[in-house]
């Protein structure tokens, strides 16, 4: 029930597509809710252009006679933002972007102590970092088309979820949602994409990063394995990993996208522009 409402709230959201009144063309194209991302585009010049968006710069990326960039709704985002085109420090368009608010519902969990207690280890905070880390970079986009999911098996933990770990002793939301899979089911690269980061965390078990272009990246964790290596350049369904419940957890792929490190909903690259796809 959660999920149908969820896919009906999502389905009432109103898309964007813009255009500044002045300066350059801007368009701006997606679902204008919390946890969504935007897909901007203006024409390329001989100017350099940087775009402003809750409280962050970011540098568009010439494609082809385009200059895009992807842009991410945070989770708590107010119900109106700007996005300001700057060049030179100064503003050349403006736009006041109406964001919907999307209920992704809420769960208690219980988890043993063992795996709580990963929760506090340093080593955990470090892992956290060193997954950020490896996000920082953004290039061409190549994601080859529409998102697959990662895994044949089904949703079982929605995005957004707030979460109540033991009756309050934690509390946080889920960055990502969660396929349940067998163990040892094969997991495939959703998109084409370039292999950026592999470890084995605390809590997040065997970790997988995959940099899809323009700070687009899918994390991938608990696997049992990882089959492939930092740096390896894998195709749109491509076997690369298997489902396994290493940090402490039943056996499930824990799958994530960001926007240089802002969580977004995966499953909104299922259905890009038809321009970005």
């Amino acid at each position: 029930m959660l999920r149908r409402q969820l896919l009906l709230s999502l389905a009432a959201l109103p898309c964007v597509a813009l255009r500044a009144r002045a300066g350059p063309k801007l368009s701006v194209q997606g679902t204008a809710g919390q946890g969504m991302p935007l897909f901007v585009a203006l024409p390329a010049d001989d100017l350099s252009y940087t775009l402003s968006w809750e409280g962050k710069s970011y540098t568009p990326t010439r494609v082809g006679s385009e200059l895009r960039c992807l842009l991410p709704i945070s989770i708590d985002c107010g119900a109106r933002s700007t996005l300001a085109l700057k060049s030179g420090g100064a503003v050349v368009a403006e736009r006041d972007v109406p964001v919907k608010p999307v209920d992704y519902g809420h769960l208690s969990l219980w988890l043993p102590a063992s795996t709580m207690n990963g929760y506090d280890d340093p080593q955990n905070k470090a892992d956290d970092e060193a997954i950020l880390a490896a996000m920082s970079g953004k290039g061409e986009p190549d994601w080859g088309g529409a998102f697959r999911p990662p895994c044949d098996a089904p949703q079982t933990t929605a995005f957004g979820q707030k979460r109540i770990y033991n009756g309050g002793v934690k509390r946080s939301w889920h960055k990502g949602l969660d396929l349940g899979g067998a163990p040892g089911q094969t997991v495939v690269a959703p998109a084409n994409g370039k292999v950026v980061h592999r470890a084995r965390g605390v809590v997040n078990g065997n970790t997988l990063v995959l940099a899809h272009g323009l700070g687009l990246y899918t994390v991938y964790m608990h696997l049992e394995r990882i089959d492939v290596q930092p740096g390896q350049t894998l195709a749109a369904g491509e076997p690369m990993a298997a489902v396994g419940g290493t940090g402490g957890f039943a056996p499930h792929l824990h799958w994530e996208a960001r926007i240089l490190g802002e969580p977004v909903l995966p499953k909104a690259f299922y259905h890009p522009p038809a321009a970005w796809a």
